[in-house]
């Protein structure tokens, strides 16, 4: 038998733990007596061999009876472990996801935050007196879109042939408004669509605007919101109103902290205008207002069947190819692209259809030249256009309004 010297009890170990060790040098110590020698020493104990034994016999017994249920745990484990790893790149995944739509939840809500805090100066307009809209069924083949592009409302300046401020803005809005009642009344309309294509303000994109802007871009924004409100309002005495307003443009976008054009599309004051427009006029049952889908750039719909399709213009970079390349992105055909932002008019024709073309109708803006327009030594008169859709030829018809 080893010197029972040579066995001594280990730093932490548990008298269970040492049992188990000298017992199972049983056969390099000897027998069971020297076994409980060496253990009753250790342990100041006076038991007899059968109790070391049998208490080594029903472990070995146990462990027996647990291998393979250890053994099935390890593969539980590495299965488990699996799961973990895979588990773990869908949450990935889902966090990936979730940030993009963080992103467009944290946009949505400044928008909302801002137009709350506009709103507190907005109220709803009182409504006109309505006059009785009578239907005339032989001039039902044909409807008129007054297009509205590129106002550039809160700048003033002089230039070689315009003169523009705010206060001509309004003017400018009061004598339309009384062109397109004489209009309806004598092409006898029981509907007027009224389209805004952006740029409604002067903005703060280039830091020449605060030299001919005339006051702060939001209080810009409240007055020509109340303007182009009481238009709507106002022609609603005499025909129902469809408004569609497109909600982006490149003026109204809020450039923060240096931000480059189009960097921040979502940061754009349209959106407002829009919603704010819609909010003005909410009782009145006369108006309709339309505004795109969310996350959308352009406003669409149809008038006598053809598909239209309005934004401001700013993001087309062929005009000839955007008709195709917009039906292509909607998977559905557009007959008509409306445009503001050139500032020109212009109507191209891009394609053909069995009775109408398919066109590009670029409206001229109702700001008019100014001192950048006439450092190019280029320019035109500040207009609006009035487009006629008929329900056989679509688009057939145009009424140009100069207003300087």
């Amino acid at each position: 038998m080893d010197d029972i010297k040579s066995y001594k009890r280990l730093d932490g170990e548990t008298p269970e733990e040492l049992i188990y060790r000298v017992c199972a040098d049983k056969d390099s110590i000897g027998s069971w007596n020297d076994v409980a020698l060496i253990l009753n020493t250790l342990l100041n104990q006076d038991y007899g061999e059968s109790t070391y034994r049998k208490k080594f016999q029903s472990f070995n017994k146990m462990l027996d009876a647990n291998r393979k249920k250890f053994s099935d745990s390890s593969k539980q484990l590495d299965e488990l472990d699996k799961k973990i790893k895979e588990y773990r790149q869908e949450q990935i995944k889902l966090q990936t996801l979730n940030i993009e739509r963080n992103r467009l939840d944290r946009s949505e809500s400044r928008q909302e935050l801002y137009y709350q805090y506009v709103g507190n100066v907005i109220n709803t307009l009182p409504l006109p007196e309505f006059e009785d809209i009578v239907s005339y069924e032989d001039n039902n083949s044909r409807e008129y879109i007054l297009n509205l592009s590129d106002l550039h409302y809160g700048a003033s300046f002089v230039s070689e042939n315009n003169i523009y401020s705010p206060e001509i803005t309004r003017e400018r809005l009061f004598y339309l408004t009384s062109y397109m009642i004489d209009f309806i009344k004598s092409h006898k309309l029981h509907k007027l669509h009224v389209l805004c294509t952006g740029d409604v303000l002067q903005g703060l994109i280039h830091l020449t605007d605060l030299k001919i802007n005339d006051s702060t871009v939001v209080k810009s924004c409240v007055e020509i919101c109340r303007l182009i409100a009481q238009m709507l309002n106002t022609l609603s005495a005499y025909v129902q109103i469809e408004y569609y307003h497109t909600p982006s443009a490149n003026h109204t976008q809020i450039r923060a902290l240096g931000a480059k054009a189009n960097e921040l599309m979502d940061e754009d004051m349209e959106y407002l205008i829009g919603n704010y427009i819609k909010d003005l006029c909410a009782n009145n049952n006369r108006i309709i207002v339309h505004l795109a889908e969310e996350g959308k750039q352009y406003v669409a719909f149809s008038i006598n069947g053809y598909n239209i399709v309005a934004m401001h213009g700013h993001q087309i970079k062929n005009i000839e190819s955007a008709i195709k390349d917009i039906s292509m992105m909607r998977r559905e055909f557009v007959d008509i692209l409306i445009l503001g932002h050139f500032h020109a008019g212009k109507q191209i024709t891009v394609g053909e259809g069995c009775c109408a073309d398919c066109e590009v109708l670029i409206n001229p803006s109702f700001v008019g030249s100014d001192p950048y327009s006439d450092s190019l030594m280029k320019g035109s008169k500040a207009a609006v256009n009035i487009y006629g859709i008929h329900e056989i030829y679509g688009h057939d018809e145009t009424h140009k309004v100069i207003l300087n």
